[in-house]
């Protein structure tokens, strides 16, 4: 009898490879016992054992995979990179971790400092200019998984969330409620990769319907008075505004900001609305709660690893992985 490989068992499991991989070392503790018994009963029925070959190549390799984020103090990129060290370990690898700041030259030098660790592949929230380099990784046969962020000249493999049409959605939402002014508070990062899709959809949406809307920019760290002495400027409380956060981490100042309004609550939904991304899950607890767009970061991270080390064992699949944004409708826009 031909032997099984993982996929194969997963297919007839009715699971992920990723599944198998976490059962076949021990980390059953989040697998019901359904999952497990089937998989057990393939292997059983199958005289299921890894492959020589497929122990031979394990053997020949490294076991690195170097994983580059923008900042993995990020509630985004942890909970992403927690599901790419979870396939990883659950076949063997490891991750080297690297903090780029999204800056070219951090990126250059992490990517030397783990090929000369050894370094089998990368998945990498890239910058623009990253080109350059992957195209050096390329000559050297190390795939590359972009996780949101891909290089201008983009070429391979990239797993990301329908950003641009769910922000064009949820605009295109609250235009159909009633919303008159829109205010988009950015943090200026409007070219580069994920921030450029949430400004484009913001913009887009306006534009198709024949409506304005202004920007207002902030850096991270900003304070909510600052925030809330512009407020004062920028509402006029006659018409139903719209406040759309495009950067993650300026919601927390915003509704801070808001906080300071006379009976402020008293003034959603109907004389403001306010929607922003929340990769924590801190605005389903405020009062009210407040309108948030969710990537599945986790999700995320274990398909890019999943792409990579598939890659590795040379399998093609597909070029671009899009996942679909979660869209939480709260009481600050109902």
């Amino acid at each position: 009898m031909k032997k099984l490989t993982i996929n194969e068992i997963a297919e007839r499991a009715g699971v992920s490879k990723t599944t198998v991989s976490f059962y076949l070392n021990g980390k059953i503790n989040k697998m019901s016992e359904e999952t497990q018994r089937r998989i057990q009963q393939i292997i059983d029925e199958t005289g299921y054992e890894p492959s020589a070959a497929a122990r031979a190549m394990k053997a020949k390799s490294s076991g690195l995979i170097g994983v580059i984020l923008g900042d993995n103090s990020d509630p985004y990129c942890a909970k992403a990179l927690k599901g790419m060290e979870d396939v990883a370990s659950s076949q063997g690898y490891q991750v080297l971790l690297g903090n780029s700041g999204l800056t070219y030259p951090q990126e250059k030098e992490y990517v030397e400092r783990m090929l000369k660790m050894g370094a089998e592949g990368f998945v990498i929230q890239a910058t623009y200019r990253f080109g350059m380099l992957a195209a050096d990784l390329e000559k050297k046969r190390k795939p590359i998984v972009y996780l949101e962020s891909k290089p201008y000249d983009y070429k391979g493999k990239c797993v990301k969330g329908n950003n641009y049409d769910c922000i064009y959605r949820v605009i295109t939402e609250c235009i159909k409620k009633g919303y008159e002014d829109f205010l988009m508070i950015s943090d200026g990062e409007g070219a580069a990769g994920t921030a450029f899709e949430n400004t484009s959809g913001y913009k887009d949406a306006l534009q198709d319907a024949v409506r304005q809307g202004k920007t207002q920019y902030f850096q991270p760290g900003v304070k909510s008075d600052q925030v809330y002495e512009m407020l004062k400027t920028e509402i006029d409380f006659k018409k139903r505004t719209l406040i759309y956060v495009a950067a993650p981490g300026l919601l927390k100042a915003v509704f801070e900001a808001i906080r300071k309004f006379p009976d402020y609550i008293s003034l959603f939904p109907d004389s403001l609305g306010l929607i922003g991304f929340d990769p924590e899950g801190w605005t389903r607890m405020t009062t009210p709660p407040v309108t948030a767009v969710i990537a599945p970061a986790y999700e995320q991270g274990v398909r890019a690893m999943e792409e990579l080390l598939g890659q590795l064992e040379g399998k093609k699949g597909d070029t671009e992985i899009v996942f679909k944004n979660i869209v939480k409708w709260r009481g600050t826009t109902r």
